[in-house]
């Protein structure tokens, strides 16, 4: 296409250059050279409409391609997103299943082991939340008595009463400072509590199920060590 304006236009400057020798005396009634200078403005004209055509063409080419730029630009930023969102997830349920297949073995478990699960339990939330200060509480209602906390740190200590964590009705919630998840049922009279200190004000989790599962395999795993020392 670009080869064929270019011809074009040779071919109205090329005549444009012969019109004397083209124009031989009057031309529809008007004389030669009057008849000389009508031709070379209606070629100029001609010529100047094709390069504004062909500049409406380019300019429609650039937009298409600045377009198409953009949207193959958000289109690597969405597919970006998706991959680091289905890694997220499946990282989520690789440390879940670790978590669940975990359950079988328990018997066999030596206090070693136990401890070992309450670890891997405890690195998994930090993954998951990426927080640095969160504990485990397990908690027997109605009286609220802490049984048992496990901290990420020993200098970890939360303002949160534990009473204001045992609205049966919020099993997530968050605070200023705060995420608190609670297992969703509670065994024999005990429930666990995840208590999650925010690095921030914009300090969030997406996913609270996955927390709540995590708080609940917590507290199975609290019942069922706690019922096998007292058989021992």
């Amino acid at each position: 296409m670009e080869k064929q304006v270019y011809w074009l236009y040779l071919i109205i400057f090329v005549t444009m250059v012969f019109v004397p020798d083209i124009v031989k005396g009057s031309l529809f009634g008007v004389g030669q050279e009057t008849a000389e200078e009508l031709l070379i403005f209606l070629l100029g004209g001609a010529g100047f409409i094709f390069y504004l055509i062909k500049e409406g063409q380019l300019n429609a080419d650039r937009q298409e391609k600045t377009k198409a730029q953009r949207d193959a630009n958000r289109m690597s930023k969405d597919l970006t997103s998706s991959y680091s969102y289905i890694g997220e997830i499946n990282r989520k349920l690789e440390i879940f299943k670790n978590i669940s297949l975990g359950l079988p073995t328990w018997s066999k478990m030596t206090l070693a082991k136990e401890k070992e699960v309450f670890e891997y339990i405890m690195a998994a939330i930090k993954i998951l939340t990426k927080a640095d200060e969160y504990s485990i509480r397990f908690v027997k209602i109605p009286s609220c008595e802490t049984l048992l906390e496990i901290k990420s740190k020993r200098s970890v200590k939360f303002d949160l009463p534990v009473v204001d964590c045992l609205d049966k009705s919020r099993k997530y919630f968050e605070t200023d400072e705060y995420i608190v998840t609670i297992s969703p049922e509670d065994i024999h009279g005990l429930i666990s509590i995840l208590t999650i200190k925010k690095k921030n004000s914009s300090h969030s989790f997406d996913d609270p199920d996955i927390l709540k599962a995590i708080a609940s395999q917590a507290l199975f795993l609290y019942v069922f060590t706690e019922r096998r020392h007292r058989k021992r």
